[in-house]
């Protein structure tokens, strides 16, 4: 049964086994307003707890992935940082959700990925961006520092040098630039980005959920583990899906020359 959740900011609705997350205030070029904070974050929430759903495909509406910050929004608040602490906060916790997530997300960028845009780009295992695409950190030009997790995910995509050239120089990147960089896996032609999103999401969705969650969890933490340590949490993730349901069915299918049947089950 397709579930839909009534939000203004942001679309949600399932296709099967996969969450489809989009970013729907076109008109104002998708960018992240309080409102959007808080139906991306409920969105996020929704797609992580429900079970039945083994994929999340993350994109936007309209000809722009987003423009970052509502800066009309922000500049209304004033000089009180709490208002702007509200928005940041719910915005990281969705971020946070989406980067960890037991499940694979795939995230399909359409048009200008500029500020608050760009990191929301960079939660996906998979990050399909349109040929048209462009990216733009563009924080310091409006006197602001970055944030959604920025600083923590550019140097570990990109390196560090780069992550300060486009913090400090406010380079832009075509879709072309992106994937050499590592900001994006591949390129998909102009208009597809939601739909190749989807259909990568649906093949992820038929596999092992769980070794996909265990790939997940291990990735993040390898830049701050150890050798001898990530080797150790590979020993147990590889051990526990191994006997799990749909290591088994792996191993069999594998050894039978046969397509897996995987249930997301460990």
């Amino acid at each position: 049964m397709e579930i839909r959740l009534e939000l203004s900011h942001v679309d949600y609705q399932t296709n099967g086994p996969v969450a489809v997350i989009c970013l729907n205030q076109p008109e104002s070029g998708n960018t992240l307003s309080r409102q959007m904070a808080l139906d991306l974050f409920a969105a996020a929430d929704h797609a992580q707890n429900d079970d039945s759903i083994r994929a999340v495909a993350f994109s936007a509406y309209g000809p722009m992935f987003s423009f970052g910050g509502n800066l009309k929004e922000f500049q209304a608040f004033g000089t009180d940082p709490e208002k702007l602490v509200t928005v940041a906060d719910q915005w990281h916790k969705a971020q946070h959700i989406l980067l960890t997530m037991p499940k694979p997300v795939v995230v399909g960028v359409n048009g200008i990925a500029a500020g608050g845009g760009v990191p929301m780009t960079l939660v996906g295992d998979i990050v399909l961006v349109d040929e048209t695409a462009r990216y733009r950190l563009a924080y310091t030009a409006a006197g602001l520092s970055p944030d959604g997790g920025s600083t923590w995910l550019l140097p570990r995509l990109i390196g560090l040098r780069r992550a300060q050239e486009l913090i400090f120089e406010n380079r832009e990147l075509s879709a072309v630039e992106a994937v050499e960089w590592g900001l994006a896996t591949r390129t998909v032609p102009e208009g597809t980005a939601l739909e190749s999103a989807i259909t990568l999401a649906q093949t992820f969705a038929k596999g092992p959920t769980q070794a996909f969650a265990s790939s997940r969890r291990m990735l993040n933490g390898s830049f701050d583990n150890d050798f001898i340590t990530q080797t150790n949490l590979e020993t147990q993730e590889i051990g526990a899906n191994m006997t799990g349901v749909d290591g088994q069915e792996g191993l069999d299918a594998f050894i039978n020359k046969r397509p897996p049947a995987f249930t997301g089950r460990r």
